[in-house]
């Protein structure tokens, strides 16, 4: 039995994802085929989908990841997940695979999840953050919008970055539910979005992701960040250490010279 696999173009594969379709020819013989996610995959992945992604959209997501899993580290019912199936378990609400949610409440933190099923956990994300993925835009910014609301996520925040005008633009886009609707968070003059679930602002600089507490104002440092600062903490110990050892070198070169001209250096 003769087994192929057919692609599409590698460019609209990336631009728009794919599944793999498993297809029995006439002939007998079985042809892997990876077909191209429609919006609606798109809006409600199942295992196996390959979503849409590029370096920014993965480098994002994945510090925003990487700072809020640190920031509830030490607090055992509150998880973070990227990527992973929620199912709502709500009528006429199809599931969705978030970049980032976070829970609050939740039992066994721990444990391994490849789904996360609202009614059997008893808990469902306060907060969900998504990187837009440009094909999807309108998904993103707009059914999400909607769909989330319909889920009872209390915040749900965008970030996304675009041409315009021959110049790129990042924007970070912020919804809160009130009275079981979404109403839109005015950013501030730096445009960051206050994340109140969180307690964090969250904004976009440079094409990096920047987060700040609320109460402190201290930024909160993403994992690269903390491994340069690590990295220079040592350095400068390392120096003082050099430091050091080359002032007591002079200074017993000092006491050998007074000792040379018949001076007691503990006397003086």
């Amino acid at each position: 039995m003769t087994i192929a696999i057919t692609r599409h173009p590698t460019n609209e594969l990336a631009e728009r994802g794919w599944r793999t379709e498993e297809i029995v020819q006439s002939d007998g013989s079985t042809v892997f085929e990876d077909i191209p996610l429609t919006s609606e995959e798109f809006l409600h992945p199942e295992e196996g989908y390959h979503l849409p992604n590029s370096t920014f959209h993965d480098r994002i997501a994945g510090d925003i990841k990487d700072i809020l899993t640190r920031r509830y580290a030490n607090d055992p019912t509150t998880a973070v997940f990227r990527d992973l199936i929620v199912r709502w378990g709500i009528a006429d609400l199809r599931d969705h695979c978030p970049d980032t949610c976070v829970v609050f409440g939740i039992q066994n933190k721990e444990q391994v999840r490849t789904e996360f099923l609202v009614n059997s956990e008893g808990a469902r994300p306060s907060l969900i953050v998504e990187v837009v993925s440009p094909r999807y835009r309108k998904e993103d910014r707009e059914i999400k919008v909607q769909q989330y609301a319909r889920a009872s996520v209390q915040e749900y925040i965008i970030f996304d970055r675009r041409r315009q005008r021959g110049q790129m633009l990042d924007e970070v886009l912020g919804y809160r539910l009130m009275d079981g609707i979404y109403v839109p968070i005015t950013p501030d003059e730096e445009g960051r979005i206050m994340c109140e679930t969180v307690g964090l602002w969250m904004g976009l600089h440079d094409g990096e992701v920047v987060m700040v507490d609320a109460q402190t104002q201290e930024r909160l440092l993403r994992s690269t960040e903390l491994e340069e600062w690590a990295i220079q903490a040592q350095e400068q110990a390392s120096q003082a250490e050099q430091r050091a050892t080359q002032a007591e070198q002079r200074v017993a070169q000092l006491a050998e010279f007074l000792r040379s001209q018949g001076i007691d250096p503990d006397r003086i």
